[in-house]
Formats: C-alpha cells, structure tokens, sequence
C-alpha cells in the first residue's frame, strides 16, 4: 500500500502547491464570506429564536423552573451556533473543493474525474448485504473514472428505510464510503464477506465458506451462493478467496482504519462497503488556517488509498484476483 501511495505523492505535492498559489486570494475570500455569515443578522435572529424555545413549558409541566429554562435555552443557543457552524463549513468546504479537486485529480490520470459518478440503488438493493430496499438516500462527496484499465465509482453515501408509522421513523441500513469495480472477469456465484458480527446471518441459498487461512476466518464471514446446477459455489470462491486476495481485503480495512467492512462479488461486478462516520476528502475546516499545507496530508492520503485499490486487489487481471 505504500508503495502505491509514495508514487504519486511527489506529483500530488507539487500540483497541489502550484493550484494554493493560484487560488489562495480565492480561497481566502471565501473562507472570510462564510465565517461573516457565522454572526450575521439573520445568524444571530436564527439563533435566539431556538434560544427562545428553551423556555417553552413542557407538555406535563406542573411547576414553571425558570432557573431550569434559562439553562435549556442557553443549551439551545449553543447547539444553534455549532450546527451553523458545521453546515457553514460544509458549504465553504464544497466551494473550495469545486475550485481545484478536478485538476488535483489528474496527478493519478486524466481519467479521472471529482463530483461526478453514482452506485446506482439498484446495485446496493440485488448485493445481498442489506436487509431492505433503499427508501432514503443522501450522497456526499463522489468521484469517479478509470484507473489501470478498471472503471470505478466512489460515493460517500448513507441510506436507510423508513417505517410506514406517522412519523416515517428512519432506520439507517450504511453510512460511510461505497466502492464500485467493473471487473475484468465474471464471478457466476455471488460471493459475501462481511466483518465478523454475532448479528450476521446468512441470505438464503447461501452457504459457508471457511477458507484455509485462519487470520482471516477469526475476522469475517464469508457466504457463497449455492448453485444448483453445477455446484461450483464453493469452488469459485475458493479460486476468488485466494491467499493473496484475502491479504489484499484485509490492508483495504486497515487502511481506512474502519471496523466494519463487507463485500459483494457478482459478475462482473465489486461492491466494497467502508462503514465510518467520519468525512472523508475533507479539506481544512472552515476557522483553521487555510495555507497550512500540513492539513492536506489525510487529503492526499485518501484519495491515493481509494485508487491503490485497483493495484492492490489486482483487478485488472483477467486470470486471477
């Protein structure tokens, strides 16, 4: 994984310093509109309105406590200051992102393109990994191209469904990062890997598959759907779950430093679920010092993880994973 990463870094450090030169005045004004509106008049009307609310009695409320109140809406005030903040951030984020994340991308191939791409729901409904149908959807940052051979898609995204009750109660199914690989082979039955949970339980028509490598059986679960027909489930599987590919499956957890992780292999098709509730391809944050180049290091570090994939898993193979 390293190696992967160490040969672009060189290009990515002098791109990345040749665009802040350009952008920098930009980047600056835009970080200095979004932190005006953090205190602007309608900001600060927004914020002693929820205030306000903290003094609203509740629905059993015998005795009035003003004491009590005061204290509510001054927690209230401040949970309005941070969640302005947070949604500010993301939008003075998106902006700077917009400016130069394409041009940054190119270091790793001019095939390769930022804000753009989309898993369909389709992909993640028929992958066996979810229980449920998506009925809720919301993306984040994706990109998108063809890297050593391979087209690929990443989404930021979670999804869920909704309870059929008055309040529509959503129940969150994935939250984090989605990595789809076309293939350059095809896998006739369906192969799940998932991080080892006393929750999991197999699809049905699916069976286990216990590969001889123990590291990786005491870490997930892998199922292989049974084919009837010929009965070479388990045979493919065993020729995909290889020594190396499972060493391969294991650095991609390690290097997102995630703890759950699952796959689904059908056709020609990869479907890689990185669980995390935490942002990925983030720039600096909105009150930080925006010429530190040193915050752009987990930038480049992501970017260049997600696209070492295709090297490390060796997709581009035709013969073998």
């Amino acid at each position: 994984m390293t190696y992967y990463m160490n040969k672009y870094k060189n290009d990515f450090t002098i791109k990345f310093a040749q665009i802040m030169q350009e952008k920098l005045s930009d980047w600056k004004t835009f970080q200095q509109e979004e932190r005006k509106s953090l205190y602007s008049k309608k900001a600060i009307v927004g914020y002693l309105f929820i205030a306000l609310l903290g003094f609203i009695p509740g629905k059993n409320e015998v005795n009035y406590d003003l004491n009590l109140h005061c204290w509510i809406a001054i927690c209230f005030f401040i949970f309005a200051i941070i969640t302005n903040i947070k949604w500010t951030n993301k939008t003075y984020q998106n902006r700077v992102k917009s400016t130069f994340f394409n041009d940054l991308l190119k270091v790793f191939g001019d095939k390769i393109s930022f804000a753009g791409g989309y898993i369909q729901n389709t992909l993640f409904n028929s992958c066996k990994l979810y229980p449920r149908d998506i009925m809720t959807r919301e993306d984040d940052d994706r990109f998108y191209g063809e890297y050593n051979g391979i087209n690929f898609v990443v989404n930021e995204t979670e999804f869920g469904w909704n309870e059929n009750d008055k309040h529509k109660t959503y129940h969150r199914m994935f939250k984090g990062v989605a990595m789809h690989f076309k293939m350059n082979k095809e896998i006739k039955s369906r192969v799940l890997i998932k991080s080892k949970n006393i929750f999991n339980k197999a699809p049905k028509n699916y069976e286990k598959v216990i590969v001889e490598y123990e590291k990786f059986n005491k870490k997930y679960d892998i199922w292989v759907e049974k084919n009837n027909q010929t009965g070479s489930g388990q045979i493919e599987a065993r020729y995909l779950l290889n020594t190396a590919f499972l060493d391969r499956f294991m650095q991609i957890q390690t290097s997102f430093k995630v703890n759950k992780i699952a796959c689904s292999v059908y056709g020609e098709n990869m479907l890689i679920m990185l669980s995390t509730n935490r942002d990925l391809f983030e720039m600096n944050h909105l009150l930080s010092k925006i010429d530190d180049t040193k915050q752009y290091k987990n930038l480049f570090n992501e970017f260049a993880s997600v696209l070492s994939f295709m090297d490390i898993l060796n997709l581009a193979s035709k013969t073998k994973l």
